[in-house]
């Protein structure tokens, strides 16, 4: 994730602002009618990434908060579809003059608002607050703290409080791997064990695991245990065509070639598919726990890291929280950001079945958050120690629909590896 020019920040909407931002979205086929609920009013407006599940646990969390902060009306506005659509919608909103005060922010969309000027610094906050602020950053991983700050605040100033974050693991289910004699790693299939794993399976008419184009739930995993990831550290130059890059890709490719993955494209559902049977593992990040739960196979699962190449570094994208710079409410907006970061909150949340890694070490390891959880869950915790960022310039959008089109070529059989990232590397280059 890079440094970039950053044109001035109150210049908001302005020139190269989020009016285009909206419009490049939508080219990359973002959904622009994307579900919003509620109205801002008087109250202070936080825009959130929700499906139907997910809102219910958050409306749990506003509840609390609310028999909390009577003094502070909170509108809590939800939008679904993915991170793309969820910017999307937020540039939109912007752009047409209705500003929210507070953006629950993905990794994808950090670096993009903060260097558009929609944003306010947060450092006197966090200076008048430091206590809290301080005790909040002593419970979380230097790493959220330190990712945040460098690929979220283009100018030096703090835009963004961290929140919880979410690797992408393994979900493996142990009855179908004794079946077929497959033992199960305590730090996940090698890539070599996973091959071979995937011919005993297949002899038992079960699917090893999925294979598809996903950028961050897909394509990054196999980047980032094999070494190297789609861009830089910097987010400056593309890394796609690296001979690690294209090793991960050539390997994802033979699992489907051999059978040991259904056929990419489809649209099956991979819990599903392990509930039938069908399926041996599948890959994801907190969600997974909510999915082996429904499936009610919770017991039957363990969770272990990604298969690895002798390298661990699962991608990760984590959310954050800001206040907009046209916030009229930035002190009660504060005080709802600072119960997002208190353990109370934090738990809260967690207990109500929140589908992301509490940011706070202390509610990620306690029972708040593992509770009811398949074994090995904490292996989403120790992740943290050598993820890396999901890759999100400002053109990131666009980037990631180049890399998940070149990715499915590649793993449907229909292009060749190296010749195939090296078309994706030169479409990627000029957006950088």
């Amino acid at each position: 994730m890079t440094t970039a020019p950053r044109p001035t920040r109150r210049g908001a909407l302005g020139g190269m602002g989020l009016g285009a931002l909206a419009a490049g979205l939508a080219a990359c086929g973002g959904d622009p009618g994307a579900a919003t609920e509620g109205a801002g009013g008087d109250a202070v407006e936080f825009v959130f990434l929700g499906d139907v599940n997910q809102r219910k646990q958050f409306e749990q969390l506003f509840a609390e908060f609310g028999e909390q902060h009577p003094e502070i009306a909170l509108q809590a506005v939800a939008k679904s579809g993915s991170w793309a659509q969820f910017t999307y919608a937020v540039a939109t909103q912007i752009a047409g003059g209705q500003p929210p005060d507070i953006i629950q922010m993905a990794t994808e969309g950090q670096r993009l608002f903060a260097s558009k000027g929609v944003l306010a610094p947060l450092d006197q906050l966090i200076a008048r607050d430091q206590d809290e602020v301080e005790d909040y950053y002593d419970d979380i991983h230097d790493n959220l703290r330190l990712w945040s700050q460098k690929y979220g605040s283009p100018d030096g100033s703090t835009y963004y409080m961290p929140g919880g974050y979410n690797p992408i693991v393994q979900y493996c289910r142990t009855d179908l791997l004794d079946r077929a004699g497959v033992e199960l790693p305590e730090d996940g299939f090698s890539w070599s064990d996973l091959m071979e794993a995937g011919r005993r399976l297949k002899a038992q008419g079960v699917f090893l695991m999925t294979v598809e184009q996903g950028y961050w739930h897909d394509v990054l995993p196999w980047l980032t245990n094999n070494g190297t990831s789609s861009l830089d550290e910097d987010w400056a130059t593309a890394t796609i065509n690296s001979p690690e890059a294209i090793e991960a890709a050539a390997f994802a490719r033979e699992l489907v070639a051999k059978g040991y993955s259904p056929e990419p494209g489809g649209t099956y559902d991979a819990p599903s598919l392990m509930q039938n049977g069908q399926l041996a593992a599948f890959h994801d990040g907190a969600y997974g726990m909510v999915n082996a739960a429904r499936i009610e196979l919770t017991d039957a699962i363990r969770m272990v890291p990604f298969p690895h190449n002798g390298v661990h570094g699962s991608p990760v994208g984590w959310d954050a929280w800001d206040i907009t710079e046209a916030s009229e409410r930035a002190d009660e907006a504060w005080v709802f950001i600072k119960y997002l970061m208190s353990v109370e909150g934090a738990s809260f949340f967690a207990r109500a079945g929140g589908t992301i890694v509490p940011a706070r070490h202390s509610v990620a390891t306690s029972d708040a958050f593992l509770e009811g959880a398949p074994e090995g869950a904490l292996c989403l915790v120790d992740a943290l120690e050598t993820a890396t960022p999901v890759p999100s310039p400002e053109r990131g959008p666009e980037i990631q629909d180049i890399v998940e089109e070149g990715w499915l070529q590649i793993i449907a059989g229909y292009a060749e590896p190296e010749r195939q990232l090296k078309r994706t590397y030169d479409k990627i280059g000029p957006l950088l």
